[in-house]
């Protein structure tokens, strides 16, 4: 299993847009990928700019093709675009 877990945060005035975008845009693309397996967009309970986006695969050549798709090249963007910043991290199953 191989996952990553990105650290949003949001512009201000721009979580419902976000939340909006993962919901209609980016989840149903990633969910049709080949070797995926589950996302979640969580949202932080101690401030409401900050989100993470756990990304779940069986392995990290099967995210890889996933971030190659030109479909990716149009989803993400528009989740990034509604972000002040984010950070990427890296796990692989123990």
């Amino acid at each position: 299993m191989f996952v990553l877990h990105i650290d949003l945060k949001a512009k201000a005035g721009q979580q419902r847009d976000l939340e909006k975008t993962y919901l209609e845009k980016f989840r149903p693309a990633i969910s049709a990928q080949e070797g995926f397996s589950a996302v979640q967009l969580l949202r932080s309970n101690e401030d409401d700019l900050n989100y993470r986006l756990a990304l779940f695969f069986e392995d990290q050549a099967s995210q890889q093709k996933w971030v190659a798709t030109d479909l990716h090249q149009v989803v993400w963007p528009a989740l990034a675009d509604r972000c002040a910043e984010f950070s990427v991290h890296r796990y692989s199953s123990a």
